[in-house]
């Protein structure tokens, strides 16, 4: 087991929001605002929060658009947003964090405007900061489902709250028909120009052959998973050649059946360091997943996967990695 004292101050570059809300404070929230829950007793809705056991990854993005509907009210994302840097901080050391969501999936189609929204995340995070000794950024995600249009409108609100905490923008949510790569291209760059960080989710659910398309046409500064790179010498020879760091989220990709097990996601794990891929260890989903940082740390040391030397390392590479300024 590693020693606490010599693996502190940890980094989080890879958390959602929709699933770093603890559940008695989306229970509380869903009752205030009279929505109705499918499940009335507690425990229950907790367990249906909670993933015990392997899912599917479609069942398990299924807990999104509960929370993310929980989560539809200026009020509650500043909550969500305070409560997840609160809980990151005080269960798992955190002491720079970067929390990614959705706020078009968050403003009831429009009933809310986009920038009451943002702001109010914002708000949540600075009356964090003021309380707990960590430093916090926001990144504005779009959606593989959404238009062209809305990722630009997404885009321009990134650029637009960049100086009030927004730090980058995101790619997530599962393959869609019709969906391309290309469409991003000029909202990438618009956002890199910009001096926003950028990260894309691929190479977990979605292709190997996205992944290369994402490298060579959009030049993400990291890449969110990516653990489909291990399999391709092509693309370890792109990672390579361009320097993208990889966000890895052991656990979620266990659980979600993305890979194999443990060993599985230790082999990847090994590959990436043979062949100098820089990769670093996030969390994903916090309480719906009930891991943390330190936990992926201690679990992948246990399995002989790092050692404790490049756990640190590994943290510190994080560190320089994060978007904040």
């Amino acid at each position: 087991m590693i020693e606490n004292k010599k693996l502190k101050d940890l980094v989080e570059l890879h958390v959602h929001l929709g699933s770093a809300t603890t559940a008695h404070l989306l229970w509380e929230m869903a009752y205030q605002q009279g929505i109705r829950l499918e499940e009335k007793d507690y425990w229950k809705f907790v367990s249906s929060i909670e993933v015990d056991g392997d899912v599917s990854f479609d069942e398990y993005l299924k807990n999104f658009d509960l929370t993310e509907m929980i989560q539809s009210t200026p009020q509650a994302v500043e909550r969500s947003v305070y409560d997840a840097v609160s809980l990151s901080y005080r269960k798992s050391d955190i002491n720079l964090l970067e929390i990614r969501f959705n706020p078009m999936k968050r403003n009831r189609e429009g009933l809310y405007d986009l920038d009451r929204i943002i702001f109010a995340a914002i708000v949540g995070m600075k009356k964090a900061m003021m309380e707990y000794p960590i430093k916090v950024g926001l990144i504005i995600t779009t959606d593989r489902g959404f238009s062209k249009s809305q990722t630009d409108v997404l885009v321009d609100k990134a650029i637009k709250f960049r100086d009030e905490g927004v730090v980058g923008i995101d790619l997530s949510g599962p393959q869609r028909d019709g969906f391309s790569i290309e469409h991003l291209q000029g909202a990438y760059k618009k956002a890199r120009e910009a001096g926003l960080g950028t990260t894309i989710h691929t190479g977990e659910q979605t292709s190997s052959d996205e992944m290369m398309q994402a490298l060579k046409l959009l030049k993400p500064d990291r890449i969110g998973h990516g653990i489909k790179a291990a399999y391709s010498e092509d693309l370890i020879k792109e990672l390579q050649e361009q320097g993208t760091i990889l966000e890895i989220c052991p656990t979620s990709n266990v659980v979600t059946g993305v890979v194999k097990g443990w060993d599985e996601i230790g082999s990847i794990i090994r590959k990436f360091k043979e062949s100098g891929i820089n990769f670093t260890i996030n969390s994903d989903g916090p309480v719906f997943l009930k891991t943390n940082v330190r936990k992926e740390y201690q679990k992948l040391i246990e399995l002989g996967v790092l050692t404790s030397q490049e756990a640190i390392d590994i943290n510190e590479l994080a560190r320089k990695s994060t978007f904040i300024k």
